[in-house]
């Protein structure tokens, strides 16, 4: 397969040639040159790695939430997503009781006896249930279900998973969490910060047994915090922890997206959707792990009769073309967000998030609207094989 377009980052039009599920070249197109054979873009459209969502819990009506859905469901939630421009994804398994969450993460790792659908889940995310049970950063999560950890209960689930779960997101700040995060850690999973009510100690204590990731930093918390000794705040100045945003314009308004990634910088800030089964349908009330939700016509999608948010319906795509609006950062550098920096988080930037050869032929065929920051999902390919075609509605 050969593929022409303008490699984000880089000067001038390539031309990316796959082998297989492998980049083989890529080189400057000369100009005027023609090309034989069969040959997909042109210098009008641009590439980029094809996108890594590493906190999605559902989309187009399709829910890996769901434990009474079978493999199927998961299946279709990573199939569904290609149209985000998303190959690569991290099903998110929410707090839940331990059978509802083992029954999800059994569907997903039956899902994964499908070759192409493993391909696209390089990690599970478990989001839960070991977080602050308080009103504002336990979130849409059902109380009743929340608890702390454990690890015997956690081993059962990895168990599940298949050994599949490679992040984990808790409250540092609940008993046992500390030594839960250094095995965790020593286990090679990714220990995550999140809806926690933690004082600035408990995350500098989270931070030494091994966490490494704030997730969507922002949310998850109390509407009003204490001006400096915060959660917030110490979260930002930890360089060793990555920090996630969700860039639909509604978990963080422009402002504080744009303040985020200047304070984490490009280099330590990844870009995820959050979005939820009804994320790409129409606005209305739906249900979203097993609670009333509604999706506005602006697209928020709050607890019904809450002002909290349950999730999102960003696609992927608009998100990194957000973060060029809102955040004021170059297309390179929203794109390297959701790509990139993903990858370096779990340890896979060996073979994915750059166009290089011998890398995997994970790629991303779009129009950019400059003007507008806008995105227009063509092509996503994953190991060199199409899994969205815009007008196929694959």
């Amino acid at each position: 397969m050969r593929i022409v377009g303008r490699v984000v980052g880089r000067e001038g039009v390539q031309v990316v040639e796959t082998e297989g599920s492998r980049i083989r070249s890529v080189a400057p197109r000369a100009e005027g040159a023609a090309l034989e054979g069969d040959v997909l873009g042109g210098p009008e459209f641009m590439l980029a790695p094809a996108l890594l969502d590493v906190q999605v819990n559902g989309f187009a009506g399709h829910d890996f939430n769901r434990p009474d859905a079978g493999p199927e469901e998961a299946a279709a939630v990573v199939r569904a997503l290609g149209s985000a421009g998303v190959a690569l994804c991290c099903p998110t398994v929410v707090t839940a009781s331990f059978d509802h969450m083992a029954a999800c993460l059994r569907a997903v790792n039956a899902a994964c006896a499908d070759e192409a659908v493993a391909a696209a889940i390089p990690a599970v995310h478990v989001e839960g249930p070991c977080i602050s049970p308080d009103e504002g950063p336990r979130g849409a999560h059902p109380q009743d279900h929340v608890r702390p950890p454990e690890w015997d209960e956690f081993r059962r689930l990895q168990d599940a998973s298949g050994g599949r779960i490679g992040i984990v997101t808790l409250a540092p700040e609940l008993p046992g969490a500390t030594a839960f995060i250094e095995r965790l850690s020593e286990a090679g999973i990714v220990p995550a910060i999140g809806h926690t009510n933690a004082s600035p100690a408990d995350v500098d204590r989270a931070v030494e047994a091994g966490a490494r990731l704030s997730t969507h930093l922002g949310n998850g918390s109390h509407a009003l915090l204490p001006r400096h000794e915060n959660y917030i705040w110490r979260q930002m100045a930890e360089d060793r922890l990555w920090a996630s945003v969700i860039p639909d314009g509604h978990h963080l308004p422009g402002y504080v997206l744009k303040c985020m990634i200047r304070g984490k910088q490009v280099a330590r800030t990844i870009l995820v959707s959050d979005a939820v089964n009804i994320a790409g349908l129409p606005a209305g009330e739906y249900e979203f792990a097993g609670r009333p939700v509604v999706l506005t016509p602006a697209g928020k999608i709050q607890l019904k009769g809450t002002p909290f948010l349950a999730g999102s319906s960003l696609e992927l795509a608009r998100g990194v073309a957000n973060a060029v609006r809102l955040g004021e950062v170059s297309l390179a550098e929203a794109v390297r967000m959701a790509t990139l920096n993903p990858a370096r988080l779990l340890g896979i930037d060996d073979r994915y998030g750059s166009i290089e050869p011998g890398k995997d032929a994970d790629l991303l065929l779009f129009r950019w609207d400059e003007a507008a920051a806008r995105i227009e999902v063509v092509r996503t390919i994953l190991q060199g094989r199409t899994v969205f075609e815009q007008g196929n509605g694959r």
